[in-house]
């Protein structure tokens, strides 16, 4: 982007900034800002105009840009690569090292992309345009891949508790329609760019300001609530290790904030 946009301060106190509104929230201007470039009005949300944003956010969740362009043509077919390894961890019953190679190519892949000199380097290389597409295509193999890690977690050792169908389902239901719910939402105020870290790859802002959506009552609605849905597997297959693998992700989460975004987040807004 061209512009630089700066943190609006207008809704803050008068005396001090709300620092914690930055140190707290990992989704650096995921956070507070909003993309300004194919933003969705919240006020309009069905709409014809936006029909395709809300289908294009629901697949970028799950790892694919829809609107990528041509580099869907190696985007799809890595994806579906995905699926094929995936379905041979379980069909040889490796699950647990499946789920620990998606644990790490997501958490310890992105803060090293993130977190290092390697998205420099990716530019200078290829070029930002070129970069970061190609990083956009890395990402969201990681985002299918820890997805598919939490289903092949939970497939081990299943069985190693029982709830009445009641109870599970009272849990499951609630957990994740309020955990998708609320980081389907959040995508939808801060854009798809943001959500796939377009201002920290790019190591600038890309956007303003913001308490709109989950974000008026919730300082850190993706890494928090947003991952209540994670556990849902281990507790609709009764997997102990389901619920351990979906708490470590959880807990990488902000490991990889207060290494890799927390910087970013000091040396960009807060100085």
């Amino acid at each position: 982007m061209g512009t630089q946009f700066f943190p609006n301060y207008s809704s803050m106190s008068a005396e001090t900034p709300n620092i914690h509104l930055y140190i707290l929230t990992p989704r650096t201007v995921a956070t507070h800002h909003k993309e300004t470039e194919s933003q969705v009005s919240n006020d309009n949300l069905l709409t014809k105009e936006n029909a395709w944003e809300l289908v294009n956010v629901f697949f970028s969740m799950m790892g694919i840009r829809l609107d990528a362009g041509k580099i869907l043509i190696v985007w799809l077919p890595l994806i579906a690569l995905s699926l094929c390894l995936g379905n041979l961890a379980v069909e040889h019953e490796f699950l647990v090292e499946f789920a620990i190679a998606c644990w790490a190519f997501y958490y310890v892949g992105m803060t090293l992309l993130l977190g290092t000199g390697i998205k420099r380097w990716m530019i200078q290389k290829f070029g930002e345009e070129r970069a970061w597409l190609y990083f956009q295509m890395i990402l969201g193999l990681m985002f299918f891949n820890v997805g598919t890690g939490f289903y092949v977690a939970a497939l081990h050792l299943q069985g190693a508790f029982s709830l009445s169908p009641t109870l599970m389902w009272a849990l499951v239901i609630p957990m994740f329609i309020i955990g998708f719910g609320i980081k389907y939402w959040a995508t939808l105020v801060i854009g798809i760019d943001v959500y796939y870290y377009k201002d920290l790859f790019h190591e600038k802002s890309h956007g303003e300001w913001t308490e709109a959506g989950p974000y008026k009552w919730l300082g850190n609605p993706m890494y928090g609530i947003g991952y209540l849905h994670s556990y849902c597997l281990g507790i609709m297959l009764g997997s102990e290790w389901g619920l351990v693998y979906a708490a470590i992700c959880h807990l990488s989460i902000f490991v990889f904030y207060r290494i890799a975004e927390k910087p970013f987040i000091v040396k960009t807004y807060l100085q």
